[in-house]
């Protein structure tokens, strides 16, 4: 943990925030749609709606919880814990990709096939 009254080393960049008011936008109107649902639909089909007014709502707070999920990371994080982070960088145990070099002027096919013998 920071001490209390540290100074960060280097400036950093504000900690990002959760868009609460979006998730509160969602679940009201989540909720309105469900209550207007509930009124207005004819009983055959109120369950149908239901469930998919449900879906569809569970589904946009699980949209916001993916964009928000660093803010929701670093919200209890300190002023100084930028400093103090350590990150582990695994390498892949894939091989590196070849590079390919690009020819600068166009070659004919038939001059750049070589003929091998069977």
């Amino acid at each position: 943990m920071c001490a209390p009254g540290s100074v960060p080393k280097r400036a950093t960049t504000p900690i990002e925030r959760p868009r609460w008011t979006l998730l509160y936008g969602i679940t009201a109107l989540g909720v309105v749609a469900l209550a207007v649902t509930e009124i207005a639909a004819a009983a055959a089909l109120r369950p149908a709606l239901e469930t998919a007014v449900g879906g569809a709502a569970v589904v946009a707070i699980a949209l916001w919880l993916r964009v928000n999920r660093a803010a929701l990371d670093q919200q209890g994080w300190c002023e100084c814990a930028a400093d103090t982070l350590t990150v582990r960088v695994i390498p892949s145990r894939r091989p590196e990709p070849r590079c390919v070099e690009r020819a600068d002027a166009w070659t004919p096919v038939e001059e750049a096939l070589e003929e091998v013998g069977r």
